[in-house]
């Protein structure tokens, strides 16, 4: 079967089959050392490293964005 025989084959697929795919395929791919497997993680590691900003910016976000009245 090529890739994308496979690919149109895959809403046909049940949510349990989904998850075993995709448990499958992370079983496969290599990731190098050092690198986290979760996105959630990554945002993590940067959380709090952030130099210079305002001290109200989690409060007054879109003000610094989007010019909108701050709160």
């Amino acid at each position: 079967m090529s890739a994308r025989e496979i690919i149109e084959q895959l809403p046909k697929l049940t949510a349990e089959e989904l998850r075993a795919i995709s448990q499958k395929l992370s079983e496969l791919t290599p990731r190098p050392s050092g690198v986290p497997q979760h996105w959630g993680a990554a945002l993590l590691e940067l959380a709090g490293t952030a130099q210079g900003l305002p001290p109200d910016l989690a409060d007054n976000h879109d003000q610094y964005l989007y010019g909108t009245p701050k709160r």
